[in-house]
């Protein structure tokens, strides 16, 4: 008994989601989902300004609902990437692209270089940052940089089919963003989100007599999942496999020694990051990861 109405090519900035959210509620619709990376500092300002709407911001990792909080692990599925892409460099030179600095998006580059870093401590992630979520020219020029960077694998959290494509071309290895590239030489593993299963718990969650606490989904609640490509070596898959299982069994990626790549302590050995802090104040890159790009 609901009418899906949508609002198609809206910015992520303020402006942008502040009019459809003023076009929206002048139409009587009170429950809205954005999709199109609004920040989550954005939603809470316009969650102040509008009371009687429930919002929710739809991002790879996390959503904000009203006065909760539901957050998809899916820096889980970048963990198992790192450890892939670890495992199959033979330059020692693993990529990253990701559209700009965000708590959301670092913790998916954290966890990625962490996954690296435990089965191939001399591997190195270089960073290029493209300033969008998709823009052609800026993705094929930072597979570019990161190929003559020596770089021979890579991942990335863009949206579209342009570094796949590229990557092809250019012999680089990927494992690509919620997409599987199966026909693909050079494709190795994805990261996906069942967005149809994120829908049915965020209902779920906004009827339920308790919104006011944090629900988590990732592997365990198969939110998150990890593909791998049937090309792969039988040792990367048996040990991303075993990793897998010890994230679906109570495995926390942000925990135990973890400096920033300043050298500055961010973890100490009985230490975990809270959800909260990953969340809100992950503005720093860890130690591992150099930019090499913007």
């Amino acid at each position: 008994n609901y009418e899906l109405v949508i609002g198609e090519n809206i910015s992520n900035d303020y402006d942008s989601c502040r009019k459809v959210l003023e076009d929206f509620s002048k139409r009587g619709i009170y429950d809205i989902y954005y999709s199109n990376g609004c920040k989550r500092s954005d939603m809470i300002k316009l969650a102040e300004q509008y009371p009687n709407t429930t919002l929710c911001t739809i991002e790879s990792i996390s959503a904000l609902w009203y006065t909760g909080k539901y957050t998809i692990l899916s820096f889980e599925g970048s963990y198992l990437a790192g450890i892939l892409a670890g495992l199959h460099t033979k330059t020692n030179k693993i990529g990253y692209i990701a559209p700009f600095p965000d708590s959301e998006i670092n913790q998916g580059i954290n966890a990625f270089a962490l996954g690296v870093q435990r089965v191939n401590p001399n591997a190195e992630v270089l960073l290029n940052w493209t300033g969008a979520w998709n823009d052609p020219s800026k993705e094929n020029q930072a597979l570019h940089n990161l190929k003559a960077l020596k770089v021979d694998v890579l991942t990335y959290q863009q949206n579209g089919d342009t570094i796949p494509s590229a990557a092809m071309n250019s012999g680089v290895y990927f494992i690509s963003y919620n997409e599987n590239y199966p026909q693909n030489n050079y494709y190795l593993g994805a990261v996906k989100i069942n967005w149809m299963q994120v829908y049915r718990d965020l209902l779920k969650y906004k009827y339920s007599h308790d919104t006011s606490g944090i629900f988590t989904s990732g592997l365990a609640g198969e939110i998150v999942a990890f593909d791998m490509s049937n090309k792969i070596s039988t040792r990367e898959k048996v040990t991303v496999e075993s990793a897998k299982w010890e994230l679906k069994h109570g495995k926390l990626i942000f925990s135990g020694d973890i400096f920033d790549k300043d050298g500055i302590r961010k973890c100490s050995a009985n230490e975990t990051i809270s959800l909260q802090s990953l969340s809100e104040n992950m503005n720093w890159l860890i130690k591992g990861v150099r930019v090499v790009g913007n």
